[in-house]
C-alpha cells in the first residue's frame, strides 16, 4: 500500500512472494534434519525476496506512472525475539509460527533495500503510537479513522492492511 502524508491511498495491491513449494516454510522445514531444513529455508528465502524485489519494482513503477515518487519503505517489525538456533526455533510451534511471520517481513525489507529504498522498522505493537503521533492526533482518533478509512476502500481490510498503512506514517 503507498500512502502519501496527506492520507491518500495511491496504489493499492497484494504483492506475492511466496516461495515454492509452500508458504509456510518453517512448518515444512520442521518435516526435515535440521541440515536439509537450513538449504530449504535459505532457497526459500532467496526466491521470495526475488519475487518481491519485481513486485515492488511493478509497484513502483505504477506509482511513478501517477507522478509520484516512493522515497522510502515502512515495514512492521515483529514483537517476539526469536532464538538464533534454527532447532530451537522449529522445536516449538508457536516459534514457527512467529518465524514465518518475521521471515516474509524481513523478505520484504531486504527487496526494498535491493532497490536502493530507505527502510524503516517499527515494531508492530508500536505502530499505534508512532503513526498517530507522525499524524498529530490521539490514538483513539487514529483509530477512528483507520475504521473510516477501512469503508471507504472496502475489502480486504485487514490486520495486515492497517499494519502496512500504519507503517507508512513511521519516519524513516
Amino acid at each position: 500500500m503507498v500512502v502519501t502524508s496527506q492520507w491518500q491511498i495511491i496504489e493499492r495491491r497484494r504483492i506475492a512472494y511466496e516461495p515454492q513449494p509452500s508458504r509456510f516454510i518453517y512448518h515444512q522445514a520442521a518435516e526435515f534434519a535440521p541440515a536439509a531444513a537450513e538449504v530449504l529455508i535459505a532457497r526459500a528465502r532467496a526466491e521470495a525476496v526475488e519475487k518481491a524485489r519485481e513486485e515492488i519494482e511493478r509497484l513502483i513503477s505504477a506509482v511513478q506512472e501517477k507522478g509520484q515518487t516512493v522515497a522510502a519503505a515502512g515495514v512492521p517489525s515483529g514483537n517476539a525475539k526469536l532464538p538464533k538456533s534454527l532447532a530451537a526455533i522449529l522445536g516449538a510451534h508457536s516459534r514457527i509460527h512467529a518465524a514465518e511471520g518475521a521471515f516474509y517481513r524481513d523478505v520484504l525489507a531486504d527487496a526494498c533495500k535491493r532497490i536502493g529504498l530507505s527502510v524503516k522498522r517499527t515494531p508492530e505493537r508500536d505502530l499505534w503510537a508512532v503513526a498517530s503521533k507522525v499524524a498529530g492526533c490521539g490514538e483513539a482518533k487514529l483509530r477512528q479513522r483507520f475504521v473510516t478509512l477501512g469503508k471507504e476502500l472496502g475489502p480486504p481490510w485487514g490486520e495486515d492492511q492497517k499494519l502496512a498503512a500504519l507503517a507508512a506514517f513511521a519516519p524513516v
